[in-house]
């Protein structure tokens, strides 16, 4: 009679109790808008998405800062929203002082998920003060750690960071995405 390895029943155990979002998990980008709110402290010059290799897209943007003096007061908001007939609030809403995040970034952990995928990205990958005149993010693309990490369930989302300076919200850049 055939006995299955110890091994293997436990390989099969933690298979069962995966749900089906864990496995194989991805989060590809599907579109991405880009809006400044405050024309005269930034533009930007370029917003769009790039296919990376085969299934992997890249969101990219150029960001024009008509600032003079350094930034070292910065927010974040992040909101997801997922998709059932329109785009509703999907369990998260967080604003963020992003000086602060930038010295301790692992005291946010839902922020945290997108911190290598984003800071291996951009220029702008360093505590305040901000002193760039163009912000770069090139070919960012989710981790394929970032992407298990997720808290979200399949389906099609909007995630949506505006960002402010100086207590004023001054760009939103909205990205959609589906997860499977």
């Amino acid at each position: 009679m055939w006995k299955p390895m110890p091994s293997l029943i436990l390989i099969a155990i933690l298979i069962s109790l995966c749900p089906g979002s864990c496995l194989g998990a991805y989060f590809k980008f599907t579109n991405v808008e880009c809006k400044g709110l405050d024309p005269k402290f930034v533009e930007f010059k370029e917003c769009y998405l790039k296919m990376v290799r085969r299934n992997v897209v890249g969101m990219n943007f150029h960001l024009a800062v008509k600032t003079d003096k350094p930034i070292d007061k910065i927010e974040f908001n992040l909101c997801i929203f997922r998709k059932s007939n329109v785009y509703r609030l999907f369990m998260v809403n967080h604003t963020l002082d992003f000086c602060y995040y930038m010295k301790k970034p692992q005291q946010y952990p839902l922020f945290y998920i997108f911190h290598d995928s984003l800071m291996s990205a951009t220029n702008a990958n360093h505590t305040c003060p901000y002193q760039e005149k163009d912000i770069f993010l090139k070919q960012m693309t989710l981790s394929e750690k970032a992407v298990r990490d997720l808290p979200l369930p399949n389906g099609e989302y909007k995630l949506t960071v505006t960002v402010g300076a100086y207590k004023v919200w001054r760009l939103q850049v909205s990205v959609y995405g589906v997860r499977g």
